[in-house]
């Protein structure tokens, strides 16, 4: 289901939760303010989509496209891209749910829109994504270093940078929804969006 007005106070309760923040590129609590300002900026811009993450009719995260440029791949540019992201937001969830996103992100760009490639960006010490892209058999990229850090503690942050080919997923889709529990490969088939 498309972000709206109504998820906004959740959303905000999610985007301030220290697990949700320790794995963006900023670690800044956010006021309602600048989360209202945010979300203006996201209704005036068809690159972006953001979509609430429903499970048994309740919000549980948060799954984002962008529309972005081409990406330097062994100094050869893709075509453009879409650059996605997620978050649970929620303790109380099923098993799996992140594979469930990993699942809705690669189905909704390669089979609703059609995108020739998928691009995510993961900070390294987010490890459990990074095994899931591993799991998903995503190409990695060179890493990138973010030259200006907002981590509140000036580290310096390591960025693991992937990419997804249509191709790859359309021909691989099945095998590795076999290499998943079963229960995943079963509510992946009940994925949808609504727009």
């Amino acid at each position: 289901m498309p972000l709206n007005e109504t998820h906004l106070e959740t959303v905000l309760g999610w985007r301030n939760l220290p697990h949700i923040r320790e794995n963006m590129h900023s670690t800044d609590e956010i006021s309602w303010q600048q989360h209202l300002s945010w979300f203006e900026t996201l209704k005036n811009n068809a690159g972006k989509q953001f979509f609430v993450f429903m499970q048994n009719q309740r919000p549980i995260g948060i799954l984002n496209f962008t529309l972005i440029g081409a990406i330097k791949n062994s100094n050869e540019l893709t075509a453009p891209c879409i650059e996605w992201g997620c978050y649970i937001g929620e303790d109380n969830v099923w098993p799996g749910s992140g594979l469930l996103l990993e699942i809705a992100a690669l189905d909704y760009a390669f089979i609703s829109k059609n995108a020739a490639t998928l691009y995510a960006e993961v900070l390294s010490s987010n490890q459990s994504v990074l095994k899931m892209h591993k799991l998903f058999q995503y190409e990695a990229l060179e890493d990138r270093i973010d030259e200006k850090p907002e981590k509140k503690d000036g580290t310096t942050v390591t960025v693991k940078r992937f990419l997804y080919q249509q191709k790859q997923w359309l021909t691989k889709r099945e095998k590795v929804l076999s290499m998943l529990p079963k229960q995943i490969g079963a509510a992946a088939q009940h994925i949808h969006f609504v727009d």
